[in-house]
């Protein structure tokens, strides 16, 4: 029997591509979660268009309401990098690990 994880280093590797396996899920999960949140703050958006932008209270729902918008668009630009990253890290122990090599289906490329 060839013996996969038999290096201290492939052990590591492997490791690292389990907590990327896992987080990458969790990413998406946020990722979910603000755009929801974007578009019902779209909505609401629209909701106040017919309100008197006089009213005190209009005015401050709507400063809310972009601030909500702004965060969204940086959160959303954050987790979107670190998915880039996770899956760029994940790739490089994809092509580094001979372990994974070996476990992997071979890929398809012309």
């Amino acid at each position: 029997m060839e013996r996969l994880l038999n290096t201290l280093e492939e052990r590591r590797c492997i490791e690292l591509y389990n907590e990327y396996l896992r987080k990458i899920p969790e990413l998406l999960q946020q990722l979910e979660t603000v755009e929801n949140m974007y578009e019902k703050a779209l909505l609401e958006e629209t909701f106040l268009l017919e309100k008197d932008k006089e009213n005190r209270s209009v005015s401050l729902y709507a400063d809310r309401i972009k601030r909500i918008k702004q965060q969204c668009e940086e959160r959303s630009a954050d987790i979107r990098q670190q998915c880039r990253l996770i899956f760029e890290l994940k790739a490089r122990i994809e092509a580094e690990s001979k372990a994974l090599q070996a476990l992997l289906p071979p890929s398809r490329e012309p």
